[in-house]
């Protein structure tokens, strides 16, 4: 019962200092209220306490990475969705579905949070070019003919998504 009461008073002071605080909260996080109860609040945070949680979480970043704010929020997106890893040197080439292992649902909800968060128009995009399937699909060979081997889909090419708001296979795999 105390712990459950130490996470709600956490959550209480955060969201005084977001109601504090001038900026317009960007970002939502779920919290549990205790591990008896599992229900999800969402809590909003501006983009300093944002900054707080990066600095927590550090990464390994190529010397070339883009420094602006739309790869800040790809990253931190990648990051909830994913799980990036501390230790490997992320760049441009990584590769979501070979270097990072995404298939299946964590795919499926990456570029869902990718298409909502971002508005990124997602029409010319196809699950089955980059991604397995997840679990078991009766119809993959009949969806799937003609496809080949997996494509490999790289942070750049989610970034150029992010930039021009819409997903352009044959654009973003010439890059």
């Amino acid at each position: 019962m105390s712990k459950f009461f130490d996470q709600l008073m956490e959550s209480v002071q955060q969201m005084n200092e977001i109601v504090r605080s001038e900026r317009q909260p960007s970002r939502e996080f779920h919290v549990r209220s205790s591990d008896r109860h599992p229900t999800h609040r969402k809590i909003r945070l501006n983009p300093s306490h944002e900054m707080a949680l990066n600095r927590r979480r550090p990464m390994n970043l190529a010397p070339n990475f883009p420094d602006d704010h739309a790869m800040h929020l790809l990253m931190q997106l990648l990051h909830e969705e994913l799980g990036l890893p501390e230790r490997k040197t992320i760049s441009l080439t990584t590769s979501i579905n070979f270097d990072l292992g995404c298939d299946g649902a964590d795919a499926r909800h990456l570029m869902e949070a990718l298409e909502e968060q971002f508005g990124v128009d997602l029409v010319d995009y196809d699950t089955y070019r980059y991604f397995q399937p997840e679990g078991f699909d009766v119809h993959l060979k009949r969806r799937a003919k003609g496809r080949g081997d997996k494509v490999p889909l790289t942070i750049d090419m989610l970034y150029q998504a992010v930039k021009l708001q819409r997903w352009d296979t044959q654009e973003m795999e010439s890059q």
